[in-house]
């Protein structure tokens, strides 16, 4: 397996400062975050808002030979993409399947496309399979541009789950689409024994997040019912066992990307060094 990082988590960092500062401190790639930044220029750099390094789908190809620069002098190179875009938003996909490109030609990044939030209010199964259909057209996209699509488990999506993720790309090519096994957030939704859920994923699981989180308590509802919320924590601290799943990933033969999401306070330099020297630790027994 090798050491990545999301930049999604590193809104303060320049798109030079990104590449070297994951040489400096030991990563092979990054995951980088290609969203559009808010109207306001001035905005306080934040996870999910204004980024000083600014890669979207509309500027992606113009940025792509800075892109290569930077791989190229920090050896760190781009393995992912990490965008704002459904299955059903063609002319955005088709933007990032070129960037990609662009990026590498003979190795383009991944690249993750999520599909619409599931709507508890609606009934399960036609969401899922209109996300099936979806993605299946995804894929054959995929296909003309010579890339691979992620798609990432995630909370409130219709595949929370391995298994769940299985059914939704099951007889899907697995050169052109795969699974993102997340984390942080299938913790949030009860975690599937770890190995055996990298099992069912088998030639799906193509991309690992990890992070780490710890339930806290809110405020209690009108009923006098304790209500609870999840928050990003360091890796040693949550409540996934972190070294069992870095076994786990070595013992089923994994040898793509981990790459860190951790987006909760603290100073980007000390949590960047210091989770991914654990990470590389752990990884190293």
């Amino acid at each position: 397996m090798k050491l990545c990082c999301t930049s999604v988590m590193l809104p303060r960092w320049t798109l030079d400062e990104t590449f070297d500062k994951l040489a400096e401190y030991g990563y092979e790639a990054v995951e980088l975050r290609c969203r559009f930044n808010p109207d306001d220029s001035s905005a306080e750099p934040a996870f999910w808002g204004r980024h000083l390094s600014d890669v979207s789908p509309d500027n992606i190809v113009d940025k792509a030979p800075a892109i290569r620069a930077a791989a190229e002098r920090s050896g760190v190179r781009v393995a992912a993409l990490a965008p704002k875009c459904l299955i059903d938003e063609e002319d955005e996909i088709r933007k990032l399947f070129i960037g990609a490109v662009a990026i590498d030609k003979e190795n383009p990044p991944l690249i993750r496309i999520g599909a619409p939030r599931h709507d508890r209010t609606q009934a399960y199964m036609p969401q899922f399979l209109a996300a099936r259909s979806g993605f299946a057209q995804v894929a054959e996209l995929a296909g003309e541009y010579g890339v691979k699509v992620l798609y990432e488990i995630h909370t409130g999506t219709v595949a929370v789950t391995c298994s769940r993720a299985l059914e939704l790309l099951r007889d899907l090519d697995p050169e052109r689409i795969g699974a993102i096994y997340d984390v942080p957030n299938m913790l949030r939704v009860g975690l599937e024994d770890t190995r055996m859920g990298m099992e069912v994923l088998g030639p799906y699981m193509a991309h690992v997040h990890i992070g780490n989180g710890v339930l806290q308590a809110g405020e209690r509802d009108e009923n006098g019912q304790q209500t609870w919320q999840w928050a990003f924590c360091a890796l040693q601290e949550g409540v996934a066992n972190i070294p069992q799943i870095v076994e786990d990933l070595r013992d089923v033969g994994y040898a793509g990307y981990v790459s860190l999401e951790e987006f909760g306070p603290g100073d980007d330099d000390e949590k960047t060094k210091g989770q991914g020297a654990y990470l590389k630790t752990l990884a190293a027994r």
